[in-house]
């Protein structure tokens, strides 16, 4: 599609959606300008670098073992979402997409450029679910919390309270929304190094993968305009079915839409402006995505945030247009009661129990692992707390735990070296000094890339130590 073609696409959007989704569409001017406020308010947090900018910042994941296919390809290996403390019991989760190319092993999610990871390796069962679902929800630990952090704001209705796009608007209305998206980023930024094999075959995330992760979770995230509809009953565009519950349709483009172009200094990075379209295209590894929007209530705006997170999409052509039809799912609430009825109304229930179970069996296992503190989280990290006894995983843990040790002792050994003699002081205390930064670098290094070989681990530990 050219510029041309472009020109007032939403518009032609909102004109073909009526005879697609089967409602009378209800647009105005003012509900594009608040979508158009609610994005420049969020980019003014950025700009400014205030401590608010962890509610725009996405959270991008993978897994740390990953299936052959993936090939390196950005749109197998990761996905998106957002990382949510909830309000009343401190527990993290990350809540985005999953995808079918992640095996059994631990998820890392990376959002403004820090890390979290689940307790400990996730079954293919549970894998498998959520990727058929397109969304999925994984308590994760947090060993370095951010000193200050902002949950995503939710979007609000006329009223100030935290709402549900399809319980303010009626099943007649459609609104403006942006779907923000840090795809395209990781498709320009991606190498072709981002898996590696090892000796016995498995495929794992490589540590440059892991930096584009990290580099571009702190990164601004491009930003596609659209229209979000609330049916009432079930529709069928394509073969994407949506439900009218926990569900709801949000329809965009590939590319910047002609109204964002416009104004795009004022919402986006210039570098974003001007990608191309081999970049903006929504792809798998948009799934996750969050999707947010902000009403009209009279001359003013709703609060503006979180109304959806993507959960599949399929191309259409309409009226001469090529559309993305996007199935969005609604966002759980912040309470941890909350996160459990969200996961009950996907019929994602069962599969979130056991990874909490897992969480509970990861955490009881820390004092009981028998090395230090940062070798029994490292290790605890590497086991699958659910698809065997406790006991199996407790002597499975103990083992890595006794392997991270070996490997600790041999970095620190080779890299700060046999002590001179007590007798030349000055030499000595140098070589003290650099020795105790070697044992903090290397468990540091360890305890947050304890699946990293021992050539990795080399790397990490000898920068670090340098500074």
């Amino acid at each position: 599609m050219n510029m041309d073609q472009e020109a007032g696409a939403i518009s032609g959007v909102s004109r073909a959606l009526g005879p697609i989704i089967g409602l009378e569409v209800s647009l105005n001017t003012k509900q594009e300008q608040c979508l158009q406020q609610g994005l420049r308010g969020y980019f003014s947090l950025y700009e400014k670098q205030s401590a608010r900018r962890y509610e725009v910042y996405l959270a991008i994941a993978s897994s740390h073992r990953v299936s052959e296919e993936v090939d390196n390809d950005p749109d197998k290996i990761f996905r998106q979402g957002l990382l949510l403390r909830t309000e009343d019991t401190g527990e993290w989760y990350y809540v985005g997409g999953v995808s079918p190319h992640w095996t059994n092993g631990t998820i890392i999610a990376y959002q403004g450029g820090s890390k979290a990871t689940s307790y400990g390796k996730i079954g293919l069962a549970i894998l498998e679910r959520f990727a058929e679902v397109g969304i999925g929800i994984f308590p994760m630990q947090r060993p370095e919390v951010p000193p200050v952090w902002y949950n995503p704001a939710q979007f609000e209705d006329c009223n100030g309270i935290p709402g549900r796009i399809w319980n303010v608007l009626s099943s007649y209305q459609v609104v403006f929304m942006g779907l923000l998206s840090n795809a395209p980023e990781l498709r320009a930024r991606s190498s072709t190094f981002l898996t590696y094999r090892d000796k016995k075959g498995n495929y794992y995330l490589s540590r440059s993968g892991e930096d584009e992760m990290r580099l571009s979770s702190d990164g601004y995230p491009f930003v596609y305009e659209g229209i979000g509809a609330t049916p009432a009953k079930p529709i069928q565009i394509g073969g994407l079915t949506i439900l009218g519950n926990i569900y709801f349709p949000f329809f965009t483009l590939n590319g910047i839409s002609q109204e964002l172009a416009s104004i795009c200094a004022e919402i986006m990075p210039e570098n974003l402006c001007n990608f191309g379209k081999s970049f903006t295209r929504i792809g798998d590894a948009d799934l996750g995505a969050p999707i947010l929007t902000s009403i009209a209530c009279g001359n003013t705006c709703s609060g503006f945030g979180v109304a959806g997170l993507v959960s599949g999409y399929e191309t259409l052509s309409l009226q001469g247009l090529e559309v993305v039809a996007v199935r969005a799912v609604r966002p759980p609430p912040l309470t941890s009661t909350g996160v459990r009825t969200w996961a009950k109304e996907l019929s994602l229930e069962p599969e979130l129990q056991a990874l909490l179970d897992g969480a509970e069996r990861f955490k009881k296992a820390l004092s009981e692992i028998g090395f230090a503190p940062f070798i029994a989280l490292a290790s605890a990290t590497l086991i699958d707390w659910m698809d065997q006894s406790y006991e199996q995983a407790l002597t499975e843990a103990k083992e890595r735990a006794s392997e991270l040790e070996t490997l600790y002792n041999k970095l620190v050994q080779q890299l700060s070296g046999n002590p001179p003699p007590v007798t030349d002081r000055l030499l000595y205390r140098e070589w003290y000094q650099n020795r105790l930064k070697v044992e903090n670098c290397a468990s540091a290094a360890i305890l947050e890339y304890p699946y990293y070989s021992y050539e990795d681990l080399v790397g990490i530990v000898t920068d670090c130590a340098s500074r």
